[in-house]
């Protein structure tokens, strides 16, 4: 169980750190949904997403059971939600667990940031950036950030780990439910598990 848990906690953070630029998007940002198709050295991980008011929720299958996580912006907080043992986690934006940010200031003090030029993605124009992080160990990264959603809808990083990505698919500009980004009634908050080399 311990295993899995810190696992899953890998996941969280590679997918946290990829969607960075996504914890500073304005809470006036549009309403969607979308098919998320992520790349990384752990695996390849489809799933969906959702967004709302600068809050975001992703479903995802790990080990044949699903997992949902859930940005909360407005109150700076990761749930990370275990449906078949109806368990959550919980872990505090910017904390050592999560390695997020939420305040955007600090996302620039993360490295530098370069306009590449316009881009269509997904039938989204986007503004391309790429950012080279202070923290070597880091590497590159490069975001197209959609000009009408103002938001990252594939991103792309090169490191020491190895290259991940993360792309938004079938978005679907409509209203998505606030009750989808709240912890389901019934569900036992765990202890989060001490993370190697703490």
């Amino acid at each position: 169980m311990v295993k899995k848990i810190f696992l899953r906690l890998g996941l969280v953070v590679v997918i946290l750190f990829l969607t960075v630029p996504a914890l500073s998007v304005s809470s006036n940002a549009a309403d969607f949904s979308a098919d998320m198709i992520n790349k990384s050295p752990m695996g390849n991980i489809e799933g969906k997403m959702f967004f709302k008011g600068g809050n975001f929720r992703q479903e995802m299958m790990m080990g044949g059971q699903k997992q949902i996580t859930i940005f909360r912006k407005d109150k700076e907080v990761v749930w990370v939600l275990m449906p078949a043992q109806m368990m959550y986690m919980e872990m505090q934006a910017g904390s050592r667990q999560n390695m997020a940010p939420v305040d955007p200031d600090q996302i620039d003090k993360l490295g530098g940031k370069k306009y590449l030029g316009k881009e269509k993605v997904n039938g989204y124009m986007c503004s391309k950036y790429r950012y080279t992080f202070h923290d070597k160990s880091s590497g590159t990264a490069i975001y197209w950030i959609s000009d009408k959603l103002h938001f990252p809808i594939k991103m792309q990083t090169q490191g020491t780990s190895g290259s991940m990505s993360m792309e938004y698919r079938n978005i679907q500009e409509k209203t998505v439910p606030a009750s989808l980004f709240n912890i389901p009634r019934g569900f036992q908050k765990m202890s989060m598990p001490m993370m190697p080399g703490q």
